[in-house]
């Protein structure tokens, strides 16, 4: 089933890399080490996964910093996910379930499959994808040329925000968790931003809130970047 907005996956065929590899070479290869959620609690993966009432799933480059601050205060960290600096927290009075991630598509599917479990439990799950305003793709690229973001969604339905067009697409963890949601047929909704500050200040930070309290996350209105130490200035 095709899932309109979502990258294909494309599997080679070829056998030339193994028609070229030696016998002994293929017995030196060492069995690729399987991922796995890193639980701060032991005895927390071997519990079910948490139905959350709302399953945001945060993906982008450098997000820890804001998802953390906006949406994890309350929380409590479950477990390290294997995607760089990437984690998944819990919320008990919320009932939210937070996976930041830190983009990396080199295993975006083995984490996609990790996350499966509470994606299947989740009543309502959100997927916010943040890139770069220079990937945005329009005939009119002229008229965001003065937008601090693009807004984009796929089965957003709401007014002020146009439906992601071709050749546009998303990808990694998130476009994995929204499209086994599209085939099993249980709600899911997507956005992605492109913004031209990454990481998110304050004022680029400001699109991505409206987007999350409109889609029902309960989140602060405004965002503090952490202090950098190194501001390169010299006495």
């Amino acid at each position: 089933m095709s899932c309109p907005g979502f990258g294909e996956l494309n599997i080679p065929s070829s056998r030339a890399f193994w028609d070229d590899c030696e016998e002994d070479e293929l017995e030196n290869l060492k069995p690729v080490e399987k991922l796995q959620l890193k639980f701060d609690d032991e005895s927390t993966g071997e519990a079910a996964p948490v139905e959350s009432e709302i399953l945001v799933v945060i993906e982008g480059v450098n997000v820890t910093d804001f998802a953390t601050y906006l949406l994890a205060k309350d929380s409590k960290r479950l477990c390290a996910i294997p995607a760089k600096n990437s984690s998944l927290h819990w919320s008990h009075s919320s009932k939210l379930l937070l996976a930041i991630i830190n983009e990396d598509l080199t295993s975006s599917g083995e984490v996609a499959e990790l996350l499966l479990p509470y994606v299947k439990v989740a009543k309502k799950v959100i997927t916010l994808t943040l890139k770069p305003k220079v990937e945005f793709k329009s005939e009119d690229i002229q008229l965001y040329r003065d937008h601090v973001a693009v807004v984009r969604g796929i089965g957003a339905n709401q007014k002020d925000i146009t439906e992601l067009e071709a050749p546009n697409f998303i990808a990694g963890v998130a476009a994995g968790v929204a499209s086994w949601r599209d085939q099993v047929e249980l709600p899911v909704t997507s956005f992605v931003i492109y913004t031209d500050k990454l990481p998110l200040d304050a004022t680029a930070a400001q699109p991505v809130i409206k987007v999350l309290q409109s889609a029902g996350v309960a989140c602060s209105s405004n965002y503090i970047p952490p202090r950098k130490e190194n501001s390169y200035l010299y006495m």
